[in-house]
């Protein structure tokens, strides 16, 4: 959830432009994409649909553990929706930030900055599920097909 803050200016104001009479704020850029490339959880990323096809193959590869790998491909996919929808959630709270500052509004007195610390957490949460899930999958390839990836 990186590229979804604001830019501001040396003085903190939101930089933003007009495009067809709405104001579109500049964001940060998007990771870099050798860790898109292979970070799992990342909203703008591949890696994700080559995780599954990954889950699929190794159905075929040890059809006995299909059940368990079925289950996990599930869960992985549950945990992705759930952080494309967090990543929406953060977008849209930092543009909701960006408008307020734009126009000197108090905004809750830091009540969005609370619930974008909450939505962080969240994710960070998320994170450590999908690190879960890899975990068991990787110790389920040792166990199964005798491989080690080390």
């Amino acid at each position: 959830m990186h590229h979804e803050k604001v830019l501001a200016n040396t003085d903190d104001r939101p930089i933003h432009h007009s495009l067809d009479n709405a104001l579109v704020f500049d964001r940060v850029h998007l990771c870099v994409r050798s860790l898109r490339n292979k970070r799992l959880g990342c909203a703008h990323s591949r890696v994700n649909l080559n995780f599954e096809r990954i889950l699929e193959q190794l159905e075929i590869a040890v059809p006995q553990c299909m059940t368990q790998i079925f289950n996990y491909k599930n869960e992985f996919k549950s945990l992705i929706i759930k952080m494309y929808a967090l990543d929406h959630k953060v977008g849209h709270l930092e543009h909701d930030i960006a408008v307020c500052k734009l126009n000197f509004d108090s905004y809750g007195n830091g009540k969005p900055e609370q619930v974008l610390l909450l939505l962080k957490t969240e994710h960070r949460q998320l994170m450590s599920l999908l690190s879960k899930i890899k975990t068991d999958i990787e110790q389920l390839i040792i166990t199964e097909i005798n491989y080690s990836y080390i």
